[in-house]
């Protein structure tokens, strides 16, 4: 149920929503291959899952260090340079987020594939650049307006893992301000080892519970075709 690869993500208060987004991301990498270019792409989480010749990051943080720093909605390579485009978390921090598939589509070769994730229900985060929260209905109607098929979309969590990893989160804020005279590396320690526990308590209860419904989303992932 948890593969051993993702007990690198307990070192935080996030385990329970990127070990589900990384097995989205797995369950659909055989589509994502060639030339790939990661927009928004952070520390690059999910190279090590893309069977490709070429993996290119761009961020527009020059402190994550991506091959390029570069913005979303002026990405600087030619038109048809990519066969697949990543893209997680990120739409929600655009003003314009249909600006950025433009872009993903000028990129992309014909036939190219999108791999995107956007969150459905989630606090604030990188204020005050926190713009929206999408259903699947609207990441379709962005996806249609935009000219990109669907191929798939799924959800990543549920009622279950949503309770939960908003708990957790919470809770580890919460010790980390009780712990934060040790100063804020010592606390953020502390705080994810007592925070070990309910996350994987909340985690293997999401998987397991999760699907008795079906109106509430941490996120949602999705895969289109240029």
């Amino acid at each position: 149920m948890i593969s051993c690869f993702d007990f690198d993500l307990l070192s935080g208060p996030l385990f329970i929503i990127k070990s589900l987004q990384r097995r989205r991301l797995k369950g659909l990498a055989s589509y994502l291959g060639g030339d790939v270019l990661d927009i928004g792409c952070g520390s690059r989480p999910y190279r090590g899952f893309l069977d490709c010749r070429s993996y290119i990051g761009i961020d527009g943080s020059i402190q994550v260090k991506p091959d390029i720093c570069a913005g979303s909605l002026n990405i600087p390579f030619k038109d048809s340079s990519f066969d697949s485009v990543v893209c997680t978390e990120l739409l929600e921090h655009l003003k314009e987020p249909g600006e950025c598939l433009e872009e993903i589509k000028r990129v992309l070769r014909p036939g190219g594939y999108l791999y995107l994730s956007a969150p459905q229900s989630w606090g604030l985060h990188y204020e005050p650049q926190d713009y929206w929260r999408f259903t699947r209905y609207g990441l379709d109607y962005l996806l249609e307006k935009h000219n990109f098929r669907l191929v798939k979309m799924e959800r990543v969590g549920g009622y279950f893992s949503l309770i939960g990893q908003e708990s957790v989160d919470f809770i580890w804020s919460a010790l980390k301000g009780v712990f934060f005279f040790l100063g804020q590396v010592s606390a953020e320690r502390i705080a994810s080892v007592f925070c070990l526990g309910p996350s994987l308590l909340f985690y293997i209860l999401g998987r397991a519970m999760d699907r008795m419904e079906h109106r509430y989303a941490l996120g949602w992932a999705v895969l289109a075709r240029k």
